[in-house]
Formats: C-alpha cells, sequence, structure tokens
C-alpha cells in the first residue's frame, strides 16, 4: 500500500524524493521528529516532498481538530500547508478557535475554511489515513517512509539525514 502510494507520488514529481509522515500534532515524539526533520527539509529544499498522514492518537484531546484543520488547508491553500503544519507542531493550544486563528493569519479565507470543516469529505481523508496506517501495521506514531525506507518511532537527526540522502541519490 505505501509502496504504491510512493508510486504514485512519484509519478506526480519525479525530481524529489517523498517522505509519507504518519503524525499526531499533539504526540510529544511526532513534535520531536518534527524538528529533527524541519531543519533537514531547508538544506534540502526543492529535493523532497512531505506527505502528511493523519493519526490522532485518542488521548490527544485536540489532535483530530488539528488534525481535520490541515487537511482543510491542504484542500484549500496546499502551497501553505508546510509553514500550517509547522505551526501546528509548535502551538501549545491546538484548539477549534486555535487551528482556524493559525490558518487565516497564513492568509486561508475562514469561511471557506469553516465550510470545508463540516465537509464529509474531511471525515473521510481522515478515515483512509487512518486504515493505511492499520493497513501497513502502524502501532504507534511517528511513523515515516523516507523513500522506500520505514521508520518506526523517534528518529534521531543522523538517522533521518542518513535516510533522506539515500532517497534523494535513489532520485537520480
Amino acid at each position: 500500500m505505501i509502496r504504491d502510494e510512493l508510486a504514485a507520488t512519484e509519478r506526480i514529481d519525479a525530481r524529489r524524493a517523498t517522505i509519507v509522515f504518519f503524525t499526531d500534532f499533539q504526540c510529544p515524539f511526532c513534535r520531536r521528529t518534527h524538528r529533527a526533520l524541519a531543519p533537514l527539509l531547508e538544506e534540502r529544499h526543492g529535493r523532497v516532498r512531505v506527505v502528511l498522514r493523519h493519526v490522532p492518537l485518542p488521548r490527544h484531546p485536540d489532535a483530530r481538530t488539528a488534525a481535520r484543520a490541515a487537511i482543510c488547508v491542504e484542500r484549500l491553500t496546499p502551497e501553505l500547508l508546510e509553514d500550517y503544519a509547522r505551526a501546528l507542531f509548535e502551538a501549545d493550544d491546538l484548539s477549534e478557535a486555535a487551528c482556524e486563528g493559525m490558518a487565516t493569519e497564513r492568509g486561508v479565507d475562514a469561511e471557506r475554511l469553516r465550510r470545508c470543516l463540516t465537509e464529509p469529505a474531511v471525515d473521510a481523508r481522515l478515515d483512509a489515513d487512518l486504515a493505511r496506517f492499520d493497513a501497513i501495521g502502524g502501532d504507534g506514531v511517528p511513523l515515516l517512509y523516507v523513500g522506500a525506507r520505514r521508520i518506526d518511532g523517534a528518529p534521531s537527526r543522523e538517522e533521518l539525514a542518513g535516510a533522506l540522502d539515500e532517497a534523494i541519490a535513489a532520485r537520480r
């Protein structure tokens, strides 16, 4: 399933390596992984693409709210998703109001966002992400596929750098 997703992504953008990041915006290990990954992506700007797959854990009360907002931002203004996801990973408050505020601060139209959040397609996308996670035998987040390499748990910066460089080299 992930290999099919990676193959489809690579057909869309054959120049860049792909990371599929199964995550929860409230998960401390996911946040740590994001902090390690962000500067590595910046160093490799234009050579890596990140695909977020949302796995909001039930013990994180605002994780589903943040995931739904991220899905809407991705649908409405995909060019803002990277910055918006960074803000979600760094935010102390992931309530509905806070998620909406972070989106509108970045230029997302508030009314369009509110409409999007009521659409059944948002929950369908979230359900699809959770189904993918289950299908690959995910048992915790973060879970990343960097190119074809699976990384379970919070990797070190060095492990991420090595996996990124390997995935980029495979694209050449």
